[in-house]
């Protein structure tokens, strides 16, 4: 996903940082992701619940995505 990142700043580790992006940034990119992949939120949902996705990249996206979003 890509984003524009609002903020940035390290964490109490000096190799970790928390990115801020705005609600609607990452909805955009959620949005962009699912399109790339050609399934809507709601396949996506449908996959998790059965456990079964269509791609590795699906899963990848259901864990970064899954339950954050409404689309």
């Amino acid at each position: 996903m890509s984003v524009t990142i609002d903020e940035k700043a390290l964490t109490d580790h000096e190799d970790d940082y928390v990115i801020v992006v705005s609600d609607a940034d990452y909805t955009a990119a959620a949005q962009r992701a699912l399109d790339e992949l050609g399934v809507t939120y709601a396949e996506l949902r449908e996959q998790a619940s059965r456990g079964d996705f269509t791609s590795s990249k699906a899963h990848a996206l259901w864990v970064s995505i899954g339950g954050t979003v409404d689309l």
